[in-house]
């Protein structure tokens, strides 16, 4: 992907984690990350998820199919905004999510924030890091146009 498609990039990524458990082709976005990224959780919309943590990419991938095994889970894009200057961008994405287990329910909504630069010929995430809504802390209503 030599031309910045950042919203292919971000619905690739929903697409990959809405997949059930073990069904989930990660090596369909892997190259996507510069082998250095990180990726951040500062707050999880599910309790059982831990907090505060930075990962790798394959730290976030053992993450996620550990906290969702046996979890049904979805998350859409609801706002996308991208900013470039030359070699690097920074993209706004917020999203819906739905996260079911037996009898539990739980709809979230959040944001991811990626930063990607242009390396090795192609766009890169170099980070991305996200939050979800909570008492007190609302997406605004202009972020969720756009998708």
């Amino acid at each position: 992907m030599s031309d910045l498609d950042s919203r292919a990039m971000t619905q690739a990524l929903y697409r990959v984690i809405s997949q059930p458990a073990a069904e989930r082709n990660w090596d369909t976005v892997r190259d996507f990350y510069h082998p250095r990224a990180t990726l951040t959780r500062t707050n999880a919309a599910v309790k059982s998820m831990p907090s505060g943590l930075c990962m790798t990419v394959d730290e976030y991938i053992d993450n996620v199919e550990r906290n969702l095994s046996g979890a049904i889970f979805s998350e859409i894009e609801t706002g996308h905004h991208c900013e470039r200057f030359g070699s690097v961008a920074q993209v706004r994405s917020t999203y819906e999510t739905v996260y079911k287990a037996g009898d539990t329910e739980i709809r979230a909504r959040g944001v991811n924030f990626l930063i990607l630069a242009f390396l090795e010929g192609r766009w890169q995430i170099i980070a991305i890091a996200w939050d979800n809504e909570r008492a007190g802390l609302t997406l605004p209503d202009d972020w969720t146009v756009g998708a």
